[in-house]
């Protein structure tokens, strides 16, 4: 698998692990697995956790601090929120954020 195909799969990976969390109203935990050979399983771990809780024991954990955040954002930010068919994946909304553009899809 190349790079490009590795963030894309990640990119929707984490999208869709954000998006539970959120619909959970849990805070999400997530870190990568050690590379398996042959493996068609997920490269990546992760846990939902009650809001402010630490994350779980072991290295390399990163921690999405979702709940409590979540509401003032959606608040502050309801004009720019896109319609029900134009969902962004974290990656697309993280280019517009700091760039101001769509991330082109170049391979």
């Amino acid at each position: 698998m190349n790079v490009q195909d590795q963030l894309a799969a990640f990119d929707g990976w984490l999208t869709s692990k954000i998006e539970e969390a959120h619909a959970s109203r849990k805070d999400l935990a997530f870190r990568d697995l050690a590379p398996v050979a042959g493996a068609a399983s997920t490269a990546w771990e992760y846990s939902l956790l009650t809001p402010g809780h630490a994350a779980p024991v072991g290295e390399g954990w990163s921690v999405y601090r979702l709940q409590g955040v979540w509401p003032e954002f959606l608040k502050a930010n309801a004009d720019a929120q896109p319609e029900p068919g134009e969902r962004k994946t974290v990656f697309a909304g993280l280019a517009e954020a700091v760039f101001g553009q769509e991330p082109s899809p170049s391979r």
